[in-house]
């Protein structure tokens, strides 16, 4: 009665799932425990053996260890493995065997008790997998390599699932793979690229809404039905998608789950796929801060090389000149108007060094996080932008000028006329700088109902999408290569800066050989 009561007390133990097999090992008795852990009624668990509950991976193992208990080589039996549920799925469970034996020694029973510990072992490999894909970061590998070893260790966390990742290019709109390993090389290269939008598949939707998307059967919802024959090539049979942010909020790409047949996530997997994106969003970060760095170190190093260029140039006239308004004291045929001449080269060069000086105090502000000043006024703006077109004209008169304000252009706005003088002389200097000769340079001037839009184009040599993508980057000059082209490369940068003070907008658009147009805003009234 004792053995009888006692059995009982264990058997109905919540936290503990047993199960009893005969030597064959076929299931002879389990309690509730192990019953609602692997989803099977008894009478199912009577017509199996312990080796079909068990992880393929797993098996050989068990079995083994099995054989040299009821063998007597061993007395007890510890160790992790993988259960297979009713449902397919597995999970883990810390499991200990013992051996009933009869008076004779003989092996009367297995007995095996089972704690759950899926959840603490998922947790386990994913800080294992967190630690070597920080360890990469660490070490600098490429972001492939370190996307790749994202999606293999969530697809370890757990089986059956399928991973991939896509960065977005938000020039373009689309996507593009950055590591599936498990997915068909012809499924990868077929959404490789695909454009962002509402309904298109789960990644491209996810993207373009900003919000998870979950398709638990792929074959039959409507945001798969232009890819259904390419699904229908592979196994592929659910997919969940969620967006990856950086830290102010803009789309990186898309992490997606995939699975072999329809389903559902549960709060699990849920904050798998968050997990998964955030630390995706992490890589990919880390990798475009550290590639800003790289490039802005290169910058710099061209812009000291520069800087010392731009410097010395108009300081080598300034002496030059003095020097033979010098001599020419000491020659007094010299005539009046060369030494005039003369005077003013030393001013025009003095003036550009005040220029170049005035840019590196003012991108030294910008550098230590301190705002540029402004001293804001009412303005004839009209007449401001009127005489800095007259002043080009003379000075760059080999261009063609062209101003065009209208009609309802306010004669008089509040901005820092200085700081706007300077803004249109950067973007006029630039349009003559890569412009041909006899190119025309337009400026035109509107109002809109609560701001100022000024526009400046010219029929210059353009730039491509890499460079508009660099341009308001501090000592970047899109055409290095011309050494004729004077420049720090700071020009642009502190033009978005003066722009922004005003809260103002502005805007590039350039196409290679057909020249440039800036589009700049500022409030009014």
């Amino acid at each position: 009665m004792h053995d009888h009561n006692l059995k009982q007390a264990i058997f109905a133990n919540p936290a503990v799932a047993i199960e009893i097999s005969d030597s064959d090992g076929r299931i002879t008795e389990t309690n509730a425990a192990f019953r609602d852990i692997l989803g099977y009624q008894e009478s199912e668990l009577m017509s199996l053996k312990v080796a079909d509950l068990c992880h393929n991976d797993d098996k050989e193992r068990e079995m083994q260890g099995r054989r040299q208990l009821i063998e007597g080589e061993r007395d007890h039996l510890t160790f992790r493995k993988r259960y297979r549920t009713k449902g397919g799925k597995t999970l883990w469970g810390d499991t200990n065997v013992t051996v009933a034996r009869n008076a004779t020694g003989d092996c009367e029973a297995v007995v095996a008790t089972m704690v759950d510990v899926t959840e603490q072992r998922r947790q386990e490999l994913l800080q294992q997998g967190q630690t070597h894909i920080l360890d990469l970061l660490y070490q600098n590998r490429p972001l492939e390599e370190v996307c790749t070893a994202i999606v293999e260790a969530i697809e370890c966390v757990e089986e059956g699932l399928l991973c991939s990742i896509l960065q977005l290019n938000t020039r373009t709109g689309t996507l593009h793979k950055v590591a599936a390993p498990s997915l068909p090389d012809f499924y990868n290269n077929a959404v490789d690229g695909m454009e962002i939008g509402e309904g298109v598949g789960s990644c491209g939707a996810a993207a373009f809404s900003k919000r998870r998307v979950v398709v638990a059967d792929i074959l039959s919802h409507p945001y798969w039905q232009k890819a259904r024959r390419l699904i229908e090539k592979t196994d592929l049979r659910s997919c969940w998608s969620q967006p990856i942010f950086s830290n102010n909020g803009e789309v990186l790409g898309t992490f997606a789950i995939y699975y072999t047949e329809p389903r559902e996530p549960g709060p699990f997997e849920l904050e798998l796929i968050r997990s998964a994106a955030d630390l995706t969003a992490l890589a990919i970060c880390h990798k475009q801060a550290l590639s800003a760095l790289q490039r802005r170190d290169q910058l710099k190093s061209e812009f000291i090389s520069t800087a010392a260029h731009e410097l010395n140039t108009p300081l080598a006239s300034i002496l030059g000149y003095a020097e033979l308004l010098l001599n020419s004291q000491e020659h007094a045929s010299t005539p009046t108007d060369k030494k005039e001449k003369y005077l003013n080269i030393i001013i025009e060069k003095a003036e550009m060094l005040s220029r170049i000086i005035d840019d590196l105090l003012d991108i030294s502000k910008i550098e230590n996080g301190y705002s540029l000043g402004l001293q804001k006024k009412s303005t004839h703006i009209r007449k401001t932008i009127t005489n800095v077109i007259n002043r080009f004209e003379r000075i760059a008169s080999q261009h063609v000028f062209c101003l065009e304000m209208n009609d309802d252009f306010p004669e008089s706005a509040t901005i820092d006329e200085g700081r706007i003088i300077q803004v249109l002389d950067n973007l006029l200097s630039n349009s003559v700088k890569y412009s041909p000769e006899g190119g025309v340079v337009k400026l035109a001037a509107a109002a809109k109902p609560d701001k100022l839009e000024i526009s400046i184009s010219d029929q210059g040599v353009g730039m491509s999408e890499n460079q508009l993508d660099q341009i308001f980057d501090k000592f970047y000059r899109a055409n290095t290569e011309d050494k004729a082209v004077q420049g720090l490369g700071l020009g642009m940068s502190i033009v978005k800066e003066i722009i922004e003070a005003h809260k103002g907008e502005i805007v590039i658009k350039s196409n290679i050989g057909e020249g440039t147009q800036v589009h700049f805003t500022v409030p009014h009234p």
